[in-house]
């Protein structure tokens, strides 16, 4: 898994594109299945990237999280390095009883922080 910076991983134009702050611990563990071949739904309720606060007791400290999903398979693909650790405390403390497996919601001000970052790098080139 990689350590990036928001502002490497807000660069990237496939990421913002398919970035969803929908898709929170407790959407991406409820129990979907797909019903039959043109049945695709389940699959598309949590594809693309998203992100999460990882906590759990003896850590030092919350980690915020970039996970990618393709057809109903997940993978935590990255740490973000760079969030100002008051936010990532503030996102653990609210979600208080919503962790599931050590995976916190993002908090309102931990999504704006997020979303101001990477709308203020969308206007710029993207990385090669």
């Amino acid at each position: 898994m990689a350590d990036i910076s928001i502002s490497r991983i807000g660069k990237n134009r496939a990421f913002r594109e398919n970035l969803r702050f929908d898709v929170t611990p407790e959407l991406l563990f409820k129990p979907r299945f797909a019903s039959s071949k043109g049945n695709e739904a389940p699959a598309k309720e949590t594809q693309g990237f998203s992100f999460y606060v990882e906590y759990m007791e003896g850590m030092p400290k919350p980690a915020l999280m970039v996970m990618k999903t393709f057809n109903l398979t997940s993978k935590s693909i990255a740490q973000v390095t760079d969030v100002p650790e008051e936010l990532l405390w503030g996102a653990v403390r609210e979600g208080g009883g919503k962790g599931i497996m050590g995976m916190y919601p993002l908090s309102k001000p931990l999504e704006d922080w997020i979303r101001s970052r990477i709308e203020a790098l969308s206007e710029k080139p993207e990385d090669t």
